[in-house]
């Protein structure tokens, strides 16, 4: 599970966030092979932009096959969260595919300003592709056992439905002594500090 942290600005202003690259690595694993070869390919075919239509010749290129998406829907299961602000991560765009002799791969293919990077292939290492979607739920725990989860880094809500009400996270940020690395989201039930993690 990757940690979440509380990037406070003061009391009543902040957010759940995770450090992206920790977050990467919980569900895959860098391969430096298909990334050189990635890459490889890339230049000496004239390409300066992993678009989508580029890695499905890449892996076509490669197995002879082509790539398919999630549950075999499409060639690639694509992400981009640029100008969104429903996610822990930062912005960044990946793609998720299937390939013959490759497995499951993540490419991530633009930065946090949506800019086309050089990219990057991590082999999946999840037991369901569906967890490269789980940016945006968070669950977390106080010193007092009050258990609550977020389903899009804002809302919050009781674990067990004992509390029906729906309390916002930026609300219950507080930051001791004005000390913004100290922030966290407050208990809505008794107030201690509750401690984050991304669920897979």
């Amino acid at each position: 599970m990757t940690s979440v942290s509380v990037e406070a600005w003061s009391h009543g202003n902040g957010y759940l966030t995770v450090d992206t690259q920790e977050w990467i690595n919980d569900r895959g694993e860098y391969a430096d092979d298909l990334t050189d070869d990635l890459r490889g390919w890339m230049e000496a075919n004239g390409h300066a932009h992993p678009h989508d239509d580029v890695i499905t010749a890449w892996i076509s290129a490669r197995t002879g096959e082509t790539p398919t998406g999630l549950h075999g829907d499409g060639q690639l299961w694509a992400h981009n969260l640029v100008n969104f602000s429903d996610h822990l991560l930062d912005d960044l765009g990946f793609v998720v595919l299937s390939a013959a002799e490759i497995g499951d791969v993540v490419i991530i293919v633009s930065d946090h300003r949506g800019r086309y990077v050089a990219p990057t292939v991590y082999r999946s290492t999840v037991d369901a592709l569906e967890e490269w979607a789980d940016y945006s739920n968070a669950e977390g725990e106080c010193a007092n056992g009050h258990r609550w989860y977020s389903h899009n880094t804002v809302d919050l809500h009781a674990w067990d439905g004992a509390d029906m009400r729906t309390h916002r996270v930026p609300d219950l940020v507080r930051v001791p002594f004005d000390d913004r690395t100290r922030g966290y989201v407050a208990c809505p039930t008794c107030g201690k500090a509750v401690r984050f993690v991304c669920r897979f």
